[in-house]
């Protein structure tokens, strides 16, 4: 396969691909994190000359989406989870606590600072369905530090690509 075949497929297919995979990404299910996925979406748009906003605006739409999701499964299954782990699995009380003790501590701020944050990004709608943060703020803040990360991610393999032609 040639790099002409793979800029014409991301031009057709990209945006609803880009779409699923940041979606999958942020239930934790691609197995590859947004800080590899992310510049690679990037190197590929200055590559195929797509649209850099409007792909932007399918990974924060996708991530968010993918965010929303989460957070329902967390508000639902989380907390009998935590519970279990916490009484039968006493190596994981240690972590559980500090997990506590930070949504407790920082509450709506733990989801805009926490998705700046490689890995920890990951866990922010589970802790935020466990410790019960309202809706609105966890999407707020969940949705500012989404697009933050995604704009810088993204630009990083963006400025990849300008620099490397």
């Amino acid at each position: 396969m040639q790099t002409s075949d793979i800029l014409s497929g991301f031009n057709q297919y990209g945006p609803l691909l880009i779409f699923i995979i940041l979606f999958l990404e942020s239930l934790n299910l691609t197995g590859i994190p947004a800080i590899i996925i992310l510049p690679t979406i990037g190197f590929f748009i200055k590559m195929s000359g797509s649209n850099f906003l409007f792909i932007y605006l399918i990974t924060v739409l996708g991530s968010v989406s993918g965010c929303f999701l989460y957070y329902a499964i967390a508000i639902k299954f989380g907390r009998p989870l935590y519970d279990f782990f916490y009484r039968k699995i006493p190596a994981t009380r240690r972590s559980l606590e500090k997990a506590s003790e930070l949504s407790e501590r920082y509450g709506a701020m733990m989801c805009f600072i926490g998705r700046i944050l490689p890995t920890v990004r990951t866990f922010i709608s589970l802790m935020s369905g466990i410790f019960s943060i309202p809706f609105k703020t966890f999407s707020l803040y969940s949705a500012a530090g989404i697009a933050i990360w995604n704009f810088m991610t993204l630009f990083i393999g963006y400025l990849v690509a300008l620099y490397s032609s």
